[in-house]
């Protein structure tokens, strides 16, 4: 090829952020971040507009992550009994609870968006599937490990094991694999690492409806790939230099030491928090740092910001629930959320009208819809 038309090409490519990652597939190629060197932001400088819903019924004490899907609204949430899926409408009235005899089980939820199915994987192998209203259909037993599953057309789905090195633990000696459940079709980042058993982590996978991408960042791996829909392969698109301060699978700890690691905050042991919304990745360490990270994918800058909107802290460890193209979900006690307005201002009208109708002895949840600017 000529080497002006290649130039020509490369630099038509780096234009838009949504093109880099054909860019990193052709060329196998990672994007390296320097997790030490960020730009500290306010969160309000990425708020476009707030919305508030808040939900009639409390069934769950935490909340894993959250789907919005054709006026529904589908919370992952947990109880001391074990974990729970919660309906709600768009209204936030309260529509079916579905519970498991396996609760302590459950690893995640998600849409199949052809089949109008919900599906629910519990025991990192059984597939529990339901209508849309969380009616019952059938329940599945798969032949390998699996903690997710995501479409990613109509006849494969994305599987990720959980992580684990055990036998039981990984796909063919995989981590993840693309499959139409009749066979696996292709198998993605070869099985490493100390850890043995599978982990259900918060959240997996980064989408945007708006184009399509679809981000994953796999627990205990400092790396985030990107999945290429034409070509069907996965490959690794930022490396994050966390410069020793992060725990892998290569250097997990044991038990007790861990409980010290978490205890002392000596590294960062976990993140959580992972979506995507408005060409923006978004994630929250856990342990040495305990900021939300903010990826532009237009420019491929870091940020960082230690609160949320008017300076609002969650108490929860994985504040951010869900998204969509545009939006970000967040979900906040009532209570805290009056509490964090006694003394200073609101800046956002949806947020001061709701405030009014709300109690600080109440432990309800309200679900906080954050669009995210485009041009930041």
């Amino acid at each position: 090829m000529n080497i002006k038309v290649l130039f020509i090409l490369l630099s038509l490519l780096s234009i838009n952020g949504s093109q880099n990652i054909l860019h990193a597939t052709i060329h196998n190629e990672a994007i390296k971040i320097d997790m030490k060197k960020y730009q500290t932001i306010r969160f309000d400088s990425l708020v476009e507009d707030i919305s508030c819903t808040k939900l009639d019924k409390t069934i769950f004490n935490d909340c894993w992550s959250m789907i919005q899907y054709k006026g529904y609204l589908y919370f992952l949430g947990s109880t001391i009994a074990g974990k729970n899926i919660a309906i709600y409408n768009s209204s936030g009235k309260f529509i079916n609870e579905i519970t498991f005899s396996d609760a302590l089980l459950v690893n995640s939820m998600g849409i199949v968006a052809h089949l109008e199915e919900l599906w629910v994987v519990s025991r990192f192998k059984i597939v529990n599937k339901f209508k849309l209203d969380g009616t019952p259909i059938n329940r599945i037993s798969l032949p390998f490990a699996c903690a997710y599953i995501m479409s990613v057309d109509k006849q494969n789905y994305l599987i990720y094991s959980g992580g684990g090195c055990d036998k039981q633990g990984s796909i063919e000696g995989h981590f993840m694999a693309l499959t139409d459940f009749k066979s696996i079709n292709k198998l993605f980042i070869p099985k490493w690492g100390k850890r043995k058993r599978p982990y259900a982590a918060y959240n997996l996978y980064a989408t945007n409806r708006n184009s399509n991408n679809i981000f994953i960042f796999p627990n205990e791996i400092d790396t985030i790939y990107s999945y290429n829909s034409k070509y069907k392969e996965i490959k690794p698109y930022f490396a994050l230099d966390f410069h020793g301060e992060f725990i892998t699978k290569d250097n997990y700890p044991d038990d007790n030491e861990l409980a010290e690691i978490i205890n002392k905050r000596k590294y960062i042991y976990n993140h959580n928090s992972f979506y995507q919304a408005s060409d923006k990745l978004f994630f929250k360490l856990k342990g040495k740092r305990e900021d939300i990270c903010i990826i532009n994918l237009k420019n491929n800058l870091l940020y960082s910001s230690e609160r949320l909107f008017d300076n609002f802290h969650s108490r929860s460890m994985n504040p951010i629930i869900g998204s969509d193209g545009d939006n970000i979900y967040i979900l906040v006690w009532e209570k805290d959320l009056v509490e964090h307005y006694q003394n200073i201002k609101c800046s956002y009208p949806a947020i001061k009208k709701i405030l009014p109708s709300l109690s600080v002895d109440s432990k309800d949840w309200v679900l906080i819809t954050i669009k995210i600017k485009n041009n930041i």
